[in-house]
């Protein structure tokens, strides 16, 4: 009679979990009547100044390195928040005038304070004619109290022609649970 009992009540508090944990966004499934999906226009490998298909890191052009190594120093750290305005796709800075991202306490951009940009770790996800994806790690002064943390950073071409400029598009943490030590 207990394991009956106890049956029951297991299946009652499943019963309720699934009832009230089954979410409650309505949103349809199906897209909008009128919706035709469309695919991105072929993506081509990005190739260099020298015309070398990029792999790595180091192969990026140097105006491409540079405004990562800038939006580090001013966006990031929050060192010129003025000079990291040039270094953003508009994506990032819409809804901000140079005047309020200049002096903006709440950026768009995560804060991690990256003192010692020589020592950045850098690796090429991928890298296409519409779009750069580079994994960033950074290590933060020991009186911050912040572990080192990968970062994704993502660079868009903007601008055409010879004045097209690759900015940054996208900047989260890229992170994974510890593994717990035994």
């Amino acid at each position: 009679m207990l394991w009956v009992g106890v049956a029951v009540f297991v299946a009652g508090a499943f019963a309720l979990v699934f009832k009230f944990a089954g979410g409650s966004d309505a949103t349809p499934s199906n897209p909008d009547k009128g919706f035709h999906p469309t695919l991105p226009k072929n993506a081509t490998p990005l190739k260099n100044s020298a015309g070398v298909t990029v792999k790595t890191f180091w192969q990026l052009d140097p105006a491409v390195r540079s405004t990562i190594r800038t939006f580090l120093v001013t966006g990031v750290a929050r060192r010129d928040q003025g000079k990291a305005w040039t270094t953003v796709a508009p994506s990032v800075r819409k809804g901000y005038t140079y005047k309020s991202w200049k002096s903006a306490n709440a950026l768009p951009v995560i804060f991690y304070p990256v003192t010692d940009i020589n020592h950045v770790q850098y690796y090429l996800d991928y890298a296409s004619n519409q779009e750069i994806l580079i994994e960033v790690g950074l290590f933060a002064p020991k009186r911050y109290g912040m572990r080192p943390t990968t970062f994704q950073l993502g660079l868009v071409p903007v601008g055409r022609g010879a004045h097209q400029r690759w900015l940054v598009d996208y900047f989260m943490p890229r992170w994974t649970p510890p593994v717990p030590v035994n």
